[in-house]
């Protein structure tokens, strides 16, 4: 950590405390997700890994009451080795200001996108970033277009109206040079809806807005994302379906199972590429790509868990992503504050 980021987070600690001390409603929260294990991009037959559940980190949130319903909300949120207790880039996770009241939220700066706030939830482990057969074949529950947080933004979320929310988002490219595709702002909406046992969501990322190496580019396309979930109390199961924003991505789906036995919670999923073309339009090798996850988590309270995951993929998914190997495995301790 250079001496800039040493200021810059002694600054912020120094702020959060004294809020702290004069109002309630300033938190300081984080992760620490440690394992020992090996994963698909690591020649190294074990080792020891950060964030192969959930992405260790540290961050500040808080509210001001302004009166009559209106609130002043924001978040800054780092990414951190547990590992090594090196912080990775700042506050790049989150960092973002704005305002919430009866007609919703209203937030500027970067943040996680509308996809990753609602469709997040049809991966059955959390997105887990070491074993999630979704995320290794680049269509993530929470992030199959272009990437799961933007720079730029101004996302609005509307309230919950009776399980129903939704959120748009538009971020400006702020880029002036470059090629045209580079300069392209970004527009992504997504909404979900839950009653009972039952949760469906969608997201759609337009052709005009997406990113693209160049306006036009014949790969160019509408993306979107479907999503079901329904917990039978005894079990929960999910389906989600992703068209990527471009056909070099291509389209795929996810299916899962999960199921809670007492402090335990074990599942299993798969996910399959489908009709993915290279940039001439021929049949990619991508195509056929899958994988494959287990897991079993287990709590030993509301914030500390012991967990174990195996993930594998076929020989198309680690040819064509350039994988180390074909198999990745963890077991580790996840600590939430």
């Amino acid at each position: 950590m250079n001496k800039q980021m040493h200021m810059a987070l002694a600054m912020v600690l120094a702020a959060a405390a004294g809020s702290a001390a004069a109002q309630s409603n300033v938190t300081v929260y984080g992760v620490i997700d440690t394992s020992v294990g090996r994963g698909y991009k690591s020649d190294a037959s074990a080792e020891m890994m950060s964030g192969y559940t959930d992405t260790s980190k540290l961050g500040f949130r808080g509210s001001e009451d302004l009166g009559n319903g209106l609130k002043a909300n924001f978040q800054l949120e780092g990414e951190i080795g547990s590992d090594t207790g090196a912080w990775t880039e700042g506050f790049k996770r989150q960092s973002w200001v704005g305002l919430s009241g009866g007609f919703g939220e209203v937030m500027l700066g970067r943040t996680t996108t509308p996809q990753n706030r609602l469709m997040g939830t049809f991966d059955l482990n959390g997105t887990a970033d070491g074993s999630s057969a979704m995320k290794v074949l680049g269509i993530a529950a929470n992030g199959s277009f272009m990437s799961s947080r933007q720079s730029n933004q101004i996302q609005y979320a509307t309230p919950k109206l009776g399980g129903f929310q939704a959120r748009v988002a538009y971020g400006f490219s702020e880029t002036v040079s470059g090629t045209a595709g580079d300069k392209k702002d970004f527009l992504q909406l997504a909404a979900s809806y839950q009653t009972g046992g039952l949760t469906l969501g969608a997201a759609i990322q337009p052709k005009s807005m997406s990113t693209q190496a160049a306006v036009g580019a014949t790969d160019n396309r509408n993306g979107y994302a479907l999503g079901a979930k329904y917990n039978f109390g005894v079990a929960e199961a999910s389906v989600l379906y992703t068209r990527n924003e471009k056909t070099t991505e291509g389209d795929g789906f996810g299916i899962g199972i999960a199921a809670p036995i007492g402090a335990w919670k074990v599942g299993a999923q798969f996910a399959r590429l489908t009709n993915v073309k290279n940039a001439d339009g021929t049949k990619s090798a991508k195509e056929g790509a899958n994988a494959f996850e287990l897991f079993a988590n287990y709590s030993l309270s509301k914030r500390t868990a012991l967990y174990a995951a195996y993930g594998s993929v076929n020989s198309k998914a680690e040819t064509a992503f350039s994988l180390a190997r074909d198999n990745t495995m963890a077991v580790g301790v996840i600590h939430k504050f």
